[in-house]
């Protein structure tokens, strides 16, 4: 199960809105065949695993697989069939999906074909992988990371800073991560002001992966039309308060103003948007963080000093683990 998980998370950042997933095959207690789900819309774990395998390579064979094999039609036939027509006997389970439209109906299907299937196996581990697809199903919200950098001294800005111009305060190692983090996540977003002082394109510029989704808070649509976040380089909600519409890979969604971040969320969940990396400014982590809508929040603290400033929101509290990056230290902190 843990080589299972370790496969699935090659797919980070490339299965949205499909979860992370590994399948492994065994047979006389060695692995024969394996396989993880690469791309949204392509072969699921188990098609890649069981590809090459004929029933006589499966009739001592067990089946490991880190969540639940899928029992509906999408843009792939129902994996639990795949299992049942290979003629497996043995089928181990990491965690059941959360899903409506499989929620236990895969593993259903597989006892009434007479399958033996075991459930729960290292399940916590299985559930943490794909926390963005349970949040997403359970909750009927994206999973929420709160992400900023911020001064020896508490500040995420200079007092001077200049429009149009980033200050960056964290180093060129910490920068490449967090383009990591944006190739990790569904979506990303930013408040109007962030847009008007840094016209920021939100991409994965010095990282290799899918550029997320990008977000904005923009009640009264004022970001000018030759911004950075409205080229073609990734897809573009405007969230705001006056209308919705389309044109071409950007979308405006009129919101709930007297419940903005809600109403955002909601539409956001419509959008079947599975998680969002928030990234500024400040005034838009302050209201996740007075709102109590967080699950996780990434805090880059740097050397530098800037002796005043834009202050840093104040780290909220709970499970702590910090780490090193080259010069900078990182605090992650999860509910």
């Amino acid at each position: 199960m843990q080589r299972c998980l370790t496969l699935a998370k090659k797919g980070l950042g490339y299965t949205y809105p499909n979860p992370m997933v590994g399948a492994v095959v065994v047979s006389d207690g060695n692995i024969i065949s394996e396989g993880w789900h690469q791309k949204s819309g392509t072969a699921h774990a188990e098609v890649h695993a069981l590809a090459t395998l004929h029933q006589s390579d499966l009739k001592k064979a067990t089946l490991y697989v880190n969540l639940e094999p899928c029992a509906h039609h999408g843009k792939t036939p129902p994996c639990c069939d795949l299992v049942i027509a290979k003629g497996i006997k043995k089928v181990i389970v990491g965690a059941q999906d959360p899903n409506p439209k499989v929620a236990g109906k895969g593993i259903k299907a597989m006892r009434e074909a007479g399958i033996e299937v075991i459930v729960g196996v290292l399940q916590d581990a299985c559930i943490e992988l794909n926390k963005r697809f349970y949040c997403y199903h359970t909750q009927k919200r994206p999973y929420i990371i709160l992400k900023w950098a911020q001064s020896a001294d508490g500040f995420i800005a200079p007092m001077n800073d200049v429009k149009g111009k980033v200050t960056w305060i964290s180093d060129i190692h910490s920068q490449q991560l967090a383009h990591r983090w944006r190739a990790e996540e569904h979506a990303i977003l930013v408040g109007r002001k962030t847009v008007e002082a840094d016209n920021p394109e939100l991409t994965t510029r010095k990282w290799i992966g899918t550029n997320p989704i990008r977000l904005v808070f923009d009640p009264q649509l004022k970001i000018k039309e030759n911004t950075n976040i409205l080229n073609t380089r990734a897809k573009t909600i405007i969230f705001n308060e006056v209308l919705t519409k389309k044109e071409d890979n950007v979308a405006w969604e009129k919101i709930d103003g007297d419940n903005t971040l809600m109403s955002m969320l909601k539409m956001a969940h419509e959008h079947s948007i599975q998680s969002i990396l928030v990234e500024g400014g400040a005034m838009t982590l302050h209201h996740f963080l007075k709102t109590n809508l967080w699950d996780e929040c990434r805090v880059i603290l740097s050397e530098k000093i800037l002796n005043g400033g834009v202050q840093a929101p104040t780290i909220p509290k709970g499970k702590k683990e910090e780490k090193r990056i080259v010069g900078d230290r990182l605090h992650i902190i999860k509910r």
